[in-house]
Parts: C-alpha cells; sequence; structure tokens
C-alpha cells in the first residue's frame, strides 16, 4: 500500500478517534454527576441541566451533541449502568498495549511476538488477574491514559 494512501487515512481518521473517546467520555461524565447528585435535586431540569452542560464541555458543540446523551440506551437501564467507563478504561488499555509492542518490537503487523505476548498475559490468566495487574504485566506499567 503507498504511503501516501496510509497517511491519508490516517488524517481523516486520527481527528475523529479523539471526537468517539470524547463521546464516550461525555456518557461517564453525566453519570458521575447523575450519582453524585442528593435524591432532592435530582429532577428532570436538573438531569436536562447537566446532560446540556456536559454536551457542551465535553462535546465541543455549542448547540449540543449530535447523539444526545439521553439518547444513550445504556443511561436508561440498571444492568448497563456504568458500561461506558469500562469502554473508555478499554480503549487506554488498547492504545497502551499497542504502544508497548510499538516500542519493544518495532511494529504490530505480522508480529509473532503479539499473540504470544497477549496469550500468556491477557489470555491465559483468564479472570484471576484483575483488568489493571493485566496491563501492568504485560506493558511493565501501570495503567495510563
Amino acid at each position: 500500500m503507498p504511503f501516501e494512501l496510509m497517511e491519508r487515512d490516517i488524517r481523516m481518521r486520527q481527528p475523529a478517534a479523539a471526537a468517539a473517546v470524547r463521546r464516550m467520555l461525555m456518557v461517564c461524565y453525566f453519570e458521575k454527576e447523575l450519582y453524585e447528585l442528593d435524591d432532592v435535586d435530582l429532577n428532570e431540569d436538573r438531569v436536562l441541566e447537566i446532560a446540556r452542560r456536559v454536551e457542551t464541555e465535553l462535546g465541543l458543540l455549542r448547540g449540543g451533541a449530535p447523539r444526545p446523551l439521553l439518547a444513550v440506551p445504556h443511561l436508561l437501564s440498571q444492568e448497563s449502568s456504568a458500561y461506558y467507563h469500562g469502554y473508555v478504561l478499554a480503549q487506554i488499555a488498547v492504545e497502551q498495549t499497542k504502544e508497548h509492542f510499538r516500542k519493544e518490537h518495532g511494529h504490530l503487523v505480522d508480529n509473532p511476538s503479539f499473540g504470544r505476548d497477549l496469550a500468556k498475559h491477557f489470555w491465559a490468566p483468564g479472570n484471576a488477574v484483575n483488568f489493571l495487574d493485566y496491563i501492568r504485566k504485560l506493558t511493565g506499567s501501570k495503567l495510563s491514559a
């Protein structure tokens, strides 16, 4: 694949990748503020005010977010509460893991170490290791954005 084509693809997708993380963080910050509210302050107007403020601050858009926070189905069902926190942590872990392999082995594609190390540090331990320990054991450092 020509370098120019790869570079064009990266330049097109990179800004969107940052925006996608900000959209996930909007849900996290909205939930955090909701859970911190006292019951007496939990009303329709206050919820809407928090949603609009978070959309404006994190979405960087004056008119709110293209997908309003209150349209995110995860916020409407108890079993999906705080799911977006996991999405953000997983994205951080993916980027940290990729950076580790780039530093250690120079590349990701067609890298035999990639599968071997993921199997050893992530898959083999199963649920015996917690999420933060997976990252530390593979990369040698704590989870870090």
